[in-house]
């Protein structure tokens, strides 16, 4: 999915236009996807566990001139390929603004770099110094599942058991690529779907066995219930 944008430097174009990806049909295309509430340049997006991605920030003007920033959140379900509106955040974010999943399910947006500090766009703008920490709503479904134990090290093509009480809750696990944000893009943003079998207390997973799908390195491994909502991640460096 690609979100908003805008024309090059002082430029006053800025688009609310979406545009969404199959990647695994046979001749993947970039189709129209639901249109953002207003038109914004430096929108953050981040996958959350339930596959889903938190939209939020940006500004319609370029970096937030005329204190064009946007206080607005929507969540996008692929699903239904549709965009629903969420808890407005209180900071204004543009430029150089960031947005990642925590290990706790949680998105903290931090950062951005105005140009100016005022509508009149007479003072020079600061860099913002506070963070906000955005609660999705399957934080608020009742108990969430627990990953209570399991190794750190996994392979790829290797299955692996995990201990978690409640299992029979459980309907799906994931892996998800820890956020590397720079220019409001996140090129090794990822969420991977897990095979997965019970197994007395626990969960057999599956890593998968293409280093293409799943690069060596550090995820948050994370299971979900029926509701959606996600377990506290899991660390596990795949090899």
């Amino acid at each position: 999915m690609i979100a908003g944008g805008g024309g090059i430097g002082d430029s006053e174009k800025s688009t609310a236009r979406t545009d969404v990806i199959d990647l695994t049909a046979a001749k993947p295309h970039f189709e129209p996807g639901p249109d953002l509430e207003q038109p914004v340049r430096y929108p953050n997006m981040v996958i959350t566990p339930d596959d889903k991605v938190v939209i939020t920030g940006g500004s319609t003007g370029y970096r937030g001139k005329g204190n064009s920033n946007q206080l607005l959140c929507h969540i996008y379900d692929p699903k239904v390929n549709e965009l629903s509106p969420m808890a407005d955040p209180e900071v204004g974010r543009n430029y150089h603004a960031e947005a990642l999943l925590l290990p706790d399910g949680r998105v903290i947006t931090l950062g951005s770099d105005p140009l100016y500090g005022d509508a009149d766009n007479n003072k020079p703008g600061t860099f913002e110094k506070r963070i906000e920490i955005y609660s999705p709503p399957y934080l608020f479904q009742g108990d969430r599942p627990e990953i209570a134990s399991g190794p750190v090290e996994v392979e790829r093509g290797h299955r692996v058991w995990f201990g978690i009480p409640d299992v029979g809750a459980v309907r799906a696990a994931r892996l998800v690529r820890p956020s590397a944000v720079t220019h409001v893009t996140d090129v090794e943003q990822r969420s991977i779907k897990l095979d997965t079998a019970r197994n007395g207390d626990g969960l057999d997973v599956t890593i998968p066995a293409s280093a293409g799908l799943v690069p060596s390195g550090w995820y948050m491994l994370f299971v979900t219930d029926e509701n959606g909502a996600p377990s506290k991640a899991h660390w596990v460096h795949v090899r």
